[in-house]
């Protein structure tokens, strides 16, 4: 229609066919908007699944001076849970006093739930004031890192002895390795990786070291940790494999309940990466793996602590010194904290 069109409160009926993949949700609701005026109108409507075509009848106010003019409807529509993202396009699916037109609906991925880890991608690493991302071993490394933020680090010493970092400063306890220069970081498409992610190898200078935050949860309410582990080990290196424990536990030290656990050993993956501070040498590719820990947080708990520790070849066992076994660790990357539906198999 050209602009000098006026149309002054004629009532006709609207239709409109939504394409596959997208509905009419049960209490959804058509309104009329003119957004100077403040008008917001919910407007009657019918749907019919079977022709996928929802209908509605409205006064067309279009340059006619009324506060009601020229303006426009909303519509609420929800992408079926089997509905493939992208672009559907439909031509005259849309009728409005004998006129037709096409429509365009996009379906996105749907956002991950916000994780309740902080700085689960590592990129908050801070410096002392002599300290910047450094060469060390073919990688690039966070040298004199002050503090690895929202987590707290340390060493086991073994013999069930943890001691925290005094300063907070993750010091040689822990490795943080620059992942834009060195992550080889996998597709992850329900929680992709973004720029700036760093890796933390939990054996710093031959050290049993851990990290651990402790976040607030709902009690009763299930959860899952997800996080991805590598081993960044140079293909000279002779040593043998390396090892990582996650664990979620709540309670006081000392007296902890373990809520979930497991732990992981990752050997050389024979699969080489060319360094990315000298061309002429080789790393082993991370060969990352995505693991899921899921678990149920109890009644009267409002809090868990999560934790990445390297156990060693020895473990946590209280009759054993601490054992680094070698001079590098296992890698974490990518960690994350997020509802999670009930495990169906709990209990059994």
């Amino acid at each position: 229609m050209s602009s000098d069109v006026v149309i002054n409160g004629q009532k006709e009926w609207i239709a409109t066919r939504l394409p596959d993949g997208i509905t009419f949700p049960e209490g959804g609701v058509v309104r009329y908007i003119a957004d100077g005026a403040k008008i917001n109108d919910v407007l009657p409507a019918t749907w019919d699944p079977g022709s996928r075509q929802l209908r509605f009848q409205s006064e067309l106010h279009l340059n006619d001076s009324t506060p009601r003019q020229n303006g426009f409807y909303s519509i609420d529509v929800q992408a079926l849970p089997d509905a493939a993202p992208g672009l559907r396009k439909l031509e005259d699916a849309i009728e409005i006093a004998g006129v037709k037109a096409g429509v365009e609906f996009e379906i996105v991925s749907p956002r991950p739930p916000e994780s309740l880890i902080k700085n689960g991608d590592f990129a908050d690493v801070r410096f002392k004031p002599d300290g910047k991302w450094e060469p060390n071993q073919g990688v690039l490394f966070a040298r004199k890192a002050s503090e690895l933020g929202s987590w707290n680090v340390g060493t086991y010493q073994g013999k069930g002895v943890w001691a925290p970092s005094r300063t907070g400063a993750p010091g040689e306890l822990i490795d943080v390795i620059n992942g834009d220069a060195d992550g080889h970081f996998p597709v992850d498409r329900e929680r992709p990786f973004a720029s700036g992610e760093n890796i933390v190898d939990v054996n710093g200078s031959n050290t049993c070291g851990y990290i651990e935050q402790t976040v607030e949860v709902r009690p009763g309410a299930w959860y899952e940790l997800s996080f991805h582990t590598g081993y960044h080990l140079t293909k000279e290196d002779t040593a043998g494999p390396t090892y990582l424990r996650a664990d979620v536990r709540c309670g006081e030290p000392g007296s902890e309940t373990v809520l979930v656990w497991d732990d992981y050993v990752q050997y050389y993956t024979g699969k080489g990466d060319v360094s990315s501070q000298d061309s002429r040498r080789k790393l082993n590719n991370p060969g990352w793996r995505k693991r899921r820990l899921r678990f149920q947080v109890p009644e009267g708990v409002g809090e868990v602590t999560v934790r990445f520790a390297n156990p060693g070849p020895s473990g946590f066992n209280k009759e054993l010194p601490a054992n680094p076994g070698g001079s590098a660790g296992m890698l974490v990357a990518h960690v994350g904290l997020v509802p999670s539906a009930a495990d169906p198999y709990a209990g059994r």
